[in-house]
């Protein structure tokens, strides 16, 4: 049996630290049309809702409305829970760890049902991290892999496993959590209760730029480190060869218990992933047993700008077909 999924579409909305998206997909990868937005997650629910509306709208086409919205959140998000809230100290303030964007209120619970009864499409909320290792899970590095796991750099540090194709969320829905493994006993303590997490002892996400400019003495973007990666600047290529090494150390024991068949590296490093792929193998093969690295690739992601959207393409396509094969009505959107 074949599931024709041509001429159904997601709308994908990227809610970034440092970018904001809306692009519209095929339920078959294809990309359809895409713009920048901006949407202030300071605002009360309402106004969020209308705001996330007008995006839809501006990729949609005349005819036909998506069958489903999916969002991309950069922090842990648990279906049905939300994301956690910041521990607070006992005078009332939040640590000096904490994200410097704060958490909306409304994310702070699923809104997923309250946002579909808005917007009339079907709303899904998943992790940035989780949809970018779907999407190259689904038409990216990683086809055909049995057992991939990604690993993010750009938004903060965090990892995805997707196993035969599907996100593996663990008993809690936050499998993966990279950042929040703790790697000094004597380290800060980290927004989420632990001592010496990863994401605290080493610069991540906007944090890595202003590493390697503050290190080569100038102001740089991201743009402009993936363009002296690519070009062999050896201060930035050491510089991410050493990442991948400090990455390699939490992982060496989850790689050697979960044995994956591959490793795949943040896809909006573009180039500049190489040398962070060169860091993570020369550990992981000096810390894992040869039957563990032998069977292990580790390679960059493939889907530079289109991660997070094609993710976002493969979940709604494996709902949608979850539904239908289940006898429940598909997903579909309701009159506005």
């Amino acid at each position: 049996m074949r599931i024709d999924l041509t001429g159904k579409t997601v709308t994908a909305i990227q809610l970034g630290r440092t970018q904001q998206s809306v692009t519209l997909m095929g339920l078959d990868g294809r990309l359809l049309g895409s713009a920048n937005v901006h949407v202030d997650l300071t605002k009360p629910f309402a106004a969020t809702a209308a705001e996330l509306a007008a995006a839809v709208d501006e990729v949609s086409p005349d005819a036909g409305r998506p069958c489903a919205v999916v969002i991309s959140v950069a922090m842990p998000f648990r279906q049905g829970v939300g994301a956690p809230q910041i521990p607070m100290d006992a005078r009332g303030d939040a640590p000096f760890t904490a994200p410097r964007h704060p958490r909306p209120d409304w994310l702070l619970t699923d809104p997923s049902d309250a946002l579909t009864a808005a917007l009339g499409i079907p709303v899904m909320i998943e992790n940035d991290a989780n949809l970018a290792a779907l999407g190259e899970a689904g038409h990216g590095a990683a086809q055909g892999a049995h057992t991939a796991v990604y690993l993010s750099v750009v938004p903060g540090f965090g990892a995805a496993i997707v196993i035969g194709g599907r996100l593996f969320r663990g008993a809690g829905g936050i499998a993966g959590e990279l950042g929040h493994v703790s790697v000094r006993d004597d380290g800060d303590i980290c927004v989420c209760g632990c001592r010496g997490c990863l994401t605290i002892v080493r610069r991540n996400g906007p944090g890595l730029v202003e590493d390697i400019a503050t290190a080569l003495g100038r102001r740089l973007t991201l743009d402009e480190v993936i363009s002296l990666a690519a070009e062999g600047d050896v201060p930035v290529r050491r510089w991410l060869t050493d990442l991948g090494r400090t990455m390699a150390h939490p992982l060496t024991g989850f790689v050697t218990m979960l044995n994956p068949d591959l490793l795949v590296v943040d896809s909006a490093l573009g180039p500049a992933a190489e040398p962070l792929v060169d860091g993570l193998r020369d550990t992981l093969e000096r810390r894992t047993p040869p039957m563990v690295h032998q069977g292990l690739d580790v390679r960059p992601g493939r889907l530079t700008t289109t991660a997070f959207s094609t993710g976002a393409a493969v979940l709604a396509a494996q709902r949608y077909v979850e539904r239908l094969v289940s006898g429940r009505t598909p997903l579909s959107p309701q009159p506005r």
